[in-house]
C-alpha cells in the first residue's frame, strides 16, 4: 500500500485513501476521523502489511496529525513495515522512526549517463562529438534526476552549436533556473499550457482528455491550429507530447499524466495569482482566514462546501476556470449552487463532483440532480462537468440549449438524462453513459469528436441519420436501438464508412425484439464500418447472412480489424 501525503493533506483524507487501496472502495465522506480508523483497524487486524507514506511534509502544527497517522496500525501480525520518505529529517522523527535512511546522490558517471540517455535517446549521431560538452552540461545540474531529464529532454534533437551555448549558461547552476531555462526553451502557446497545469495540486493524476479540452475549453488561445483543416484536439495532443518529451508532463498509467514537484512548483512561480487552488484541510485550518485572490482566473477546490463558496468562491468574479474536486460533509444547498451560475458569469469551465450522500436540496433526492434554469446565465461557458459518485439521474433545464459556446458536456455517471433539443453546434465532446440517454438533434452538432453511445429511436430527432454528418468522431462509438432500423436507406443514411478516425464500433440489435433476418442482413450490409477500425463489435444479429464487406475486402469495409466479438448470434440463421 502506497499513499502520497501531500502538504496539505487531512488525517481524514489520508485514512480514506487507504482504506480504498485496502477495499478497492472509496467510503463514503460522511465517516469521522475516528470512525475511519476503526475501519482500517479491522481490515488490518491480524495482517501483515506493508505501507508507504511518500513525501511526507513537517508544516505548521501538524505535528500530532502525523503522528495520527500510524496510529491504526498497531493491530498488524508481526513482520508488518511502515516506510516513510521526507525531505526534512523532522517530518520522519514526527510519525515516530525507529531509523532513519539518507539517500545518497548518484555517483557523477550514472548521472552522466542518465543525462546523456534523455538527450541522445534514439538519435543517429556521433556520441564521441556530444559527450565532452555533454559532461560540461551535467556537472553543472549537480546531479538533480529532473534536471537530467528536463534539461536533457530540451537538447534532444538539437544541434551541437546549441550545446556548445548550452554548457556556457550559469543559469544551470541552480536546479529551479535549470528548469526555468527548459521551459523557456518551450513555444509559447505550449508555455502558456503549461502554466495552466499549476491550477492542480501536486502529485495530480491529469488526465489527458480532459487536460486537452480544457486547454481548449478555456477559450484564451492556449491551443492555435496552423490550417483551418487542423483540428485543435490534434494540436493540444502535440502540446502534450512534447511536455512529455522533455519530463514537464510525466507518464502515469495509460492516459494519466503528473508533474514532478520541483516542476509543479515552477508553474505555480509563473502563474502567479492568476491561478489559485484550495487544497484539502487548508480551508479549515485557516477557519475562513486563508486569503483568497479575488483577481485569480482559475480556481481548483479539493474539498468543498456552501459556507466556502458564498464567503468567499461567490467574490471572485472574474474566474474563468472553477472546479469543485470532491463535496466536504456539510450539504450545498440548490441556492448556493444555483448562485454561481448567477455571479460566476465570466466562467468557461465549470466542473462539479457531488458525493452520493450529498442530501441538501439540490439534490432532491439521493438518485436525482437537478440543473436550475439560471445555468443559462453562463453565456461563455465551454466546459460543463456535473459528475456524481453514484449513478443517479441528471435532469437539464430547456435553458441549457442558450449556451451556444458549449464544447463539452460530461455527466459521466449518470443513469437517465435528456438533453434539450438544441443547436448545440459548438459541441465537440460528449461523455454520457451509454443508455438512457436521450439527445434529439444531434446531428447539429457537427464539431463533435467524442460521442460514446447512441441509441436510435423510433422518435423524430432520433433516428440513424442523425449521425450522417459527425464525420469527425474519434476512437469509439455504441450504437444500439437497431431494431428501429427498417430499411436499406436509413442505413446508408449513418455513413459509418466516412467515420475515418473510429477505431472501434459496436452494433447492437435488441435481444428480446423480433426482426426480420432479411431487414437485419440489409441494414448490417449498409452499416459498413470504416477501413481504419480494429475492432468491431456485433450484438443480437439474427439476419440470414454475413455482409459482403465482412468476407470479401473487396467490398470495404475494415482493411485491418484485429478483433472481431459476435454476440447473441443465432448461427442457425447464418449462412
Amino acid at each position: 500500500m502506497c499513499i502520497h501525503v501531500t502538504e496539505t493533506f487531512t488525517v481524514d483524507d489520508i485514512f480514506h485513501d487507504m482504506l480504498e487501496q485496502i477495499t478497492k472502495h472509496r467510503n463514503s465522506n460522511t465517516l469521522s476521523c475516528q470512525e475511519l480508523k476503526k475501519k482500517l483497524k479491522q481490515n488490518l487486524r491480524g495482517k501483515r502489511f506493508f505501507l508507504i507514506l511518500d513525501d511526507v511534509w513537517v508544516k505548521g502544527n501538524n505535528y500530532q496529525e502525523l503522528k495520527e497517522l500510524c496510529s491504526p496500525f498497531d493491530v498488524g501480525m508481526k513482520g508488518s513495515k511502515i516506510l516513510a520518505t521526507a525531505r526534512r529529517e523532522d517530518a520522519i522523527r514526527a510519525l515516530g522512526a525507529n531509523g532513519l535512511i539518507a539517500i545518497s546522490d548518484l555517483d557523477e558517471d550514472q548521472y552522466f549517463r542518465m543525462f546523456m540517455h534523455y538527450a541522445l535517446n534514439g538519435l543517429s549521431v556521433d556520441d564521441r562529438e556530444f559527450e565532452p560538452i555533454g559532461r560540461k552540461i551535467a556537472v553543472k545540474l549537480h546531479r538533480s534526476p529532473i534536471t537530467a531529464a528536463v534539461v536533457g529532454g530540451q537538447l534532444h534533437g538539437q544541434t551541437i552549436a546549441f550545446w556548445k551555448t548550452t554548457a556556457t549558461l550559469d543559469v544551470l547552476n541552480d536546479t529551479m533556473g535549470a528548469l526555468r531555462w527548459s521551459y523557456m526553451q518551450l513555444d509559447m502557446d505550449i508555455r502558456r499550457c503549461f502554466e495552466y497545469c499549476n491550477i492542480f495540486p501536486r502529485r495530480f493524476k491529469l488526465e489527458k482528455d480532459k487536460l486537452v479540452h480544457l486547454w481548449i475549453d478555456i477559450a484564451q488561445g492556449f491551443v492555435k491550429t496552423g490550417r483551418e483543416t487542423t483540428d485543435m484536439e490534434d494540436v493540444a495532443e502535440r502540446y502534450i507530447h512534447e511536455l512529455q518529451s522533455c519530463s514537464f508532463l510525466q507518464p502515469e498509467e495509460t492516459g494519466y499524466f503528473s508533474i514532478h514537484d520541483l516542476v509543479h512548483e515552477l508553474a505555480q512561480t509563473i502563474a502567479g495569482s492568476d491561478s489559485f487552488r484550495i487544497e484539502n484541510a487548508s480551508w479549515q485550518r485557516e477557519e475562513m482566514e486563508v486569503d483568497v485572490p479575488t483577481d485569480a482566473r482559475h480556481l481548483f477546490v479539493q474539498k468543498y462546501d456552501g459556507d466556502l463558496i458564498s464567503k468567499k468562491i461567490l467574490q471572485m468574479e472574474n474566474l474563468r476556470t472553477l472546479i469543485f474536486y470532491t463535496v466536504g460533509r456539510a450539504p450545498v444547498e440548490e441556492k448556493v449552487i444555483e448562485s454561481i451560475f448567477k455571479r460566476l458569469q465570466k466562467l468557461r469551465v465549470l466542473a462539479i463532483t457531488l458525493s452520493s450522500e450529498h442530501h441538501g436540496r439540490y439534490i432532491k433526492k439521493p438518485d436525482k440532480i437537478s440543473v436550475s434554469e439560471s445555468i443559462s446565465q453562463l453565456k461563455h461557458l465551454r466546459y460543463l462537468a456535473i459528475r456524481a459518485k453514484v449513478a443517479c439521474r441528471i435532469i437539464l433545464p430547456s435553458t441549457l440549449a442558450k449556451l451556444y459556446h458549449i464544447q463539452m458536456l460530461d455527466f459521466g455517471n449518470c443513469e437517465r438524462m435528456e438533453l434539450p433539443t438544441a443547436d448545440l453546434i459548438s459541441m465537440r465532446r460528449l461523455l454520457l453513459p451509454l443508455t438512457g440517454v436521450k439527445f434529439p438533434n444531434l446531428g447539429r452538432s457537427k464539431l463533435l469528436q467524442t460521442l460514446p453511445g447512441f441509441t436510435v429511436r423510433d422518435e423524430q430527432g432520433c433516428e440513424l441519420k442523425q449521425l450522417r454528418d459527425l464525420n469527425k468522431l474519434r476512437s469509439s462509438l455504441w450504437i444500439r436501438g437497431l431494431e428501429n432500423v427498417q430499411t436499406k436507406k436509413e442505413a446508408l443514411e449513418a455513413n459509418l464508412a466516412a467515420k475515418e478516425r473510429l477505431t472501434q464500433v459496436s452494433l447492437e440489435w435488441r435481444a428480446n425484439r423480433s426482426c426480420n433476418p432479411e431487414v437485419q442482413a440489409d441494414v448490417l450490409e449498409c452499416l459498413c464500418p470504416p477501413t481504419s477500425l480494429t475492432k468491431l463489435n456485433i450484438m443480437n444479429y439474427k439476419g440470414s447472412s454475413y455482409p459482403k464487406w465482412m468476407v470479401c475486402k473487396q467490398n470495404g469495409g475494415p482493411k485491418d480489424l484485429k478483433e472481431l466479438r459476435l454476440t447473441g448470434w443465432n448461427l442457425f440463421f447464418v449462412r
